[in-house]
């Protein structure tokens, strides 16, 4: 009757408590993905902040950056501390394990489509520049759909997929999702850097406009280095330990699990500070919403603490009017 009434002992163990799993790895790791999970939420919070606030950073390109900004602050909000809850409260029944699954794999195809279709922007802006500045907006805006709706069937696809085959998904996943956006992606900067190189002697409103293009190429291509490298590692692995049982002794470890969620959700928090450094528009932007937050926490505390001056010198002066009262009735 008592386990009955008892609601966590129906509770599956968090992960922390498994023999597998070191209490101190858990924790450290947990302090580094509530790091990453502020970073994400706030920077990319400011990089939305900053495309809503400054028309002039409403392009075509910053419209996909926007919309690859909020996919990472679904990250911050949903999947790490999805994540958390199950290395130290509960590592759930099947539904939970399933929700993070899904939305773990939808924030990761998400931001590779964002990232193929931002640098397949950046190839028609600077190969064939006539025709990008002739396309309608309509069609952005129809691919800006595309790249959400793409991921949301690709999850409930692998979801099932996961079930009947586990090798399938996972070969569906990494080709489909890894190793062909590679493919695009190198291909279009190979002919963005070509096409830049073979260009001679342009006038001097085409030079600025170059420069600026392949400044943004530039920095495009920083945040595709960083999403490689914060996700070879996790598809490696995850590719030895499906098709390769005899591997798994060898190369499986919950200190590497925790470290490969970290290199992967890292990616989520890195984009921002990559904006900042490299697009001094952004950068600009940043400053003034930062410094705006701050004059208004400023603000705010200075109206607090007058507030509480007119405060006590009311109490003082309640104070006395009693002690004069006390004085006048003796």
């Amino acid at each position: 009757m008592a386990s009955q009434s008892d609601p966590s002992a129906a509770r599956p163990p968090p992960m922390i408590d498994l023999p597998s799993f070191k209490s101190e790895a858990v924790i450290v790791s947990c302090t580094f993905y509530v790091i990453i999970a502020f970073l994400a939420v706030f920077g990319n919070g400011l990089v939305v902040a900053s495309f809503i606030r400054h028309s002039r950073l409403r392009t075509i390109t910053n419209y996909f950056v926007v919309s690859l900004a909020v996919a990472d602050i679904l990250v911050g909000v949903f999947s790490i501390p999805i994540w958390i809850s199950m290395l130290l409260y509960s590592s759930g029944g099947r539904t939970l394990r399933d929700v993070y699954y899904v939305l773990d794999l939808f924030a990761g195809t998400c931001s590779i489509l964002h990232l193929v279709t931002i640098s397949l922007e950046r190839f028609f802006a600077v190969v064939y520049p006539i025709r990008h500045r002739n396309t309608s907006a309509k069609v952005y805006y129809v691919f800006l759909v595309v790249v959400w709706v793409i991921p949301a069937a690709a999850c409930g696809s692998a979801l099932k997929l996961k079930e009947i085959n586990r090798q399938g998904n996972m070969l569906f996943l990494f080709i489909g999702f890894f190793v062909m956006p590679l493919v695009v992606i190198l291909f279009t900067y190979a002919r963005i850097w070509r096409t830049a190189s073979n260009r001679i002697q342009p006038s001097q409103d085409s030079a600025r406009s170059m420069k600026r293009d392949m400044r943004i190429a530039v920095t495009i291509a920083l945040v595709i280095g960083f999403f490689v490298i914060a996700w070879l590692p996790f598809f490696t692995v995850q590719l030895l330990l499906v098709f390769c049982e005899k591997c798994k002794p060898r190369i499986y470890s919950t200190e590497l699990l925790l470290f490969l969620k970290f290199m992967h959700y890292s990616n989520s928090a890195v984009n921002p500070i990559v904006y900042a450094v490299k697009i001094p528009e952004f950068r600009r932007a940043f400053k003034q919403l930062v410094t705006l937050c701050l004059c208004c926490c400023k603000n705010q505390s200075n109206s607090r603490s007058a507030v509480n001056e007119i405060l006590s010198v009311t109490d003082m002066r309640g104070a006395s009017n009693n002690s004069q009262d006390r004085v006048l009735s003796e």
